[in-house]
């Protein structure tokens, strides 16, 4: 079941994702906005809509669900490599 916030919870929590540190991206923007985003949590708020909050680089927002559905895309995993020192 997803979570209900209401407009303290929404604020609170846009604070502390401004605070928190940019990286670990799990998708870029398009259209809308450009650049790397992490997802942080998808809510519902009062009025029956689901609201994604997110990072970006150097800012945090909340972005309608259906609007992130639309043009965040997915990154691909990124492969680490292993090195061996000799």
């Amino acid at each position: 079941m997803m979570r209900k916030l209401t407009y303290n919870e929404c604020t609170s929590l846009l604070n502390s994702i401004r605070e928190s540190a940019p990286g670990d991206w799990t998708h870029d923007l398009n259209i809308v906005r450009s650049g790397p985003a992490r997802l942080i949590d998808r809510v519902m708020i009062p009025d029956g809509k689901e609201i994604v909050f997110f990072r970006g680089d150097n800012y945090a927002s909340a972005w309608p669900a259906a609007n992130w559905d639309r043009f965040a895309v997915t990154r691909a995993p990124a492969e680490v490599e292993q090195m061996t020192l000799f």
